[in-house]
């Protein structure tokens, strides 16, 4: 993946006495190593367009991306099978954003799908859903990722065809930076694990159990209050906790639909996000082909505003831009990219008329 060319990550120009303002963005898919699998694309912060600026391949399913918040870094799982997956290091070089490749490590275990880094961005935790594992790697100066801790699950949910063993979804920081939460959707739990920073190990703190036959995937604190939300896979289901941080406990608030009462389908749950001002927060439907739309109380409940159409078929993946006034939708079985406006005042999402096309996109990751 070396050989990119340079862009901003936010480029301003005039055209025509008019100020266009692009904020860089990456996009993972599901695509074999000889097709392009890593795109960088554009997003006009005016209009809610989206240019596509790059892409290459060499890496065997480059499902799940993120770049550090200091914006020097990109990591990349390749999402294998049973057999180990790896994680890429990236370093963004050039003048104006450049890529170059710098180094490849196992995760030590297959089908790795998420991407986590801790408060001190020196810390990396990627979890692997086949095999029951998540490893905890540790950054160098020049971006690089190298083993440190290795810990596996053990157990299982009441669902024969997705429970049958631990398959860890998604990690989590918390707000302290002190605790790195895992959610297990085979076991149906989130696990709470503090961070020995120093040592560069996970400690096992405890762990919350959900609704049998949940399944917990992904995860988002809200920004301002002590409240978890946790997007549960199987059963369609937002869940709302209050967080103690002193010992890293989860106490159950609310549970809310992500679905209309009148829609019997065969459907799963997958992405979650909350607005940065914690007044909205969103969930992605895979079947129904929906992002639910919640306005957030006071005490971080969750209020229904709508079910807004994600686009295409299997929104895997979406992405709120960082200046809170679009959502991307990475709809993957329909292979396109679909931009909405956030409304301000009420959270609904409003169609751009905004897209593109890009084979199986399944997340995307902002350049802060």
């Amino acid at each position: 993946m070396k050989g990119w060319a340079c862009f901003d990550f936010i480029i301003n120009h005039f055209i025509g006495g008019h100020k266009v303002t692009q904020q860089l963005f990456f996009v993972g898919s599901y695509s074999p190593r000889e097709q392009e699998g890593v795109s960088a694309m554009t997003l006009d912060t005016e209009t809610g367009a989206i240019s596509r600026l790059s892409g290459v391949a060499g890496v065997h399913n480059p499902s799940f991306l993120r770049v550090n918040d200091a914006g020097t870094h990109l990591y990349v799982v390749s999402e294998t099978g049973v057999e180990p997956g790896s994680v890429l290091s990236y370093a963004l070089t050039g003048d104006n954003g450049g890529l170059t490749e710098i180094n490849e490590a196992s995760t030590l275990g297959g089908s790795p799908c998420h991407v986590e880094f801790d408060k001190s961005g020196q810390l990396l935790v990627v979890t692997n859903y086949t095999g029951g594992t998540f490893s905890l790697y540790a950054l160098g100066e020049d971006g690089s990722a190298a083993l440190a801790d290795h810990i596996k699950h053990e157990g299982r949910g009441p669902r024969d065809d997705r429970q049958e063993a631990p398959h860890p979804h998604s990690a989590i920081v918390d707000p302290a930076g002190l605790y790195v939460l895992i959610a297990d959707l085979g076991t149906d739990e989130v696990v709470s694990y503090r961070i020995d920073s120093d040592a560069k190990k996970l400690i096992k703190q405890g762990a919350t159990a959900a609704a049998p036959g949940a399944g917990p995937r992904h995860m988002a604190f809200h920004p301002q209050q002590p409240i978890l939300y946790v997007i549960n896979e199987l059963d369609s289901t937002v869940a709302v906790y209050s967080y103690e941080p002193e010992q890293s406990q989860l106490t159950l608030k609310q549970v809310i639909s992500t679905l209309p009462e009148s829609f019997t389908d065969e459907t799963t749950c997958a992405d979650i996000h909350v607005t940065a001002d914690g007044r909205f927060l969103y969930a992605s439907n895979r079947g129904h082909d929906s992002i639910a739309v919640y306005r957030v109380a006071e005490d971080g409940s969750l209020t229904l505003v709508q079910f807004a159409p994600s686009g295409g078929k299997t929104p895997r993946n979406f992405a709120i831009s960082p200046d809170g006034q679009y959502l991307l939708s990475a709809n993957q079985e329909s292979s396109v990219i679909v931009t909405y406006r956030i409304d301000q005042a009420t959270g609904e999402l409003q169609p751009t008329g905004h897209s593109i096309e890009t084979n199986k996109p399944v997340c995307i990751a902002f350049v802060k």
